[in-house]
């Protein structure tokens, strides 16, 4: 029989682990992706650790492996699932965890441009026509000619210089839309140097926790309200 575990508290462990396996097939993650997703984890892992320290919890049993868990949890579910935030709710509340890096500027590929906003951000910047052209994955949307590393990143002032147009990706990072349409979702760029995405999923990671340890100590479901 295997061993209850902290996160079973919060959803069943068969079921996790189909949906874990389902995202991790639908992105058809490389070995590549997959080691950036363990780095990603074990960086998320050693701010958990500080945060929610297991020796706290002693008396609930709450293991270094707990924390993992959660973590993993953190990383494909939305909180919405338990009554929580969404995913780009946390990340408009806490705009301030972007330390302007510029790694997503820098090494980002290809950037996407919605069709529907081509218009707009070459209106505002006629002399961007010449720097757009179709996307090489979608035809009918387009991407900027030179975008490893982003022309329009000024790596003097870490800041984009056509920041009030720049794409609707480039404004979500590093929140990525997937999904058909009218049942789009954000998920989470999960990449190790990004200080955004490692709080954001840290941040969900000590909500999962703390609900799964309240659950464990009063025996009770639901989000507190």
């Amino acid at each position: 029989m295997n061993q209850f575990r902290l996160r079973d508290h919060l959803i069943d462990g068969e079921l996790f682990e189909s949906i874990r396996s389902a995202a991790l097939q639908e992105k058809e993650w490389d070995e590549d992706k997959q080691e950036e997703i363990r780095r990603f984890e074990k960086k998320v892992l050693q701010w958990m650790r500080k945060k929610r320290p297991v020796k706290k919890y002693k008396k609930l049993a709450v293991k270094k492996s707990d924390l993992k868990d959660i973590i993993e949890l953190a990383d494909i579910s939305s909180l919405e699932l338990f009554q929580g935030p969404s995913n780009f709710e946390l990340a408009q509340i806490h705009s301030e965890w972007c330390n302007h890096c510029g790694k997503c500027c820098t090494q980002s590929s290809p950037i996407f441009i919605h069709c529907d906003e081509m218009k707009a951000i070459t209106t505002l910047n006629p002399s961007l026509k010449d720097e757009i052209i179709s996307n090489q994955f979608y035809p009918e949307h387009f991407q900027f000619r030179e975008d490893q590393p982003c022309k329009f990143h000024d790596s003097q002032k870490k800041r984009c210089s056509i920041y009030d147009t720049r794409p609707q990706v480039c404004q979500n990072y590093p929140l990525m839309l997937i999904g058909s349409e009218g049942q789009e979702h954000h998920i989470i760029n999960l990449r190790h140097d990004c200080n955004y995405a490692t709080r954001l999923v840290l941040e969900k990671a000590m909500i999962l926790f703390d609900e799964a340890v309240r659950r464990k100590s009063k025996g009770s479901e639901g989000f507190r309200k």
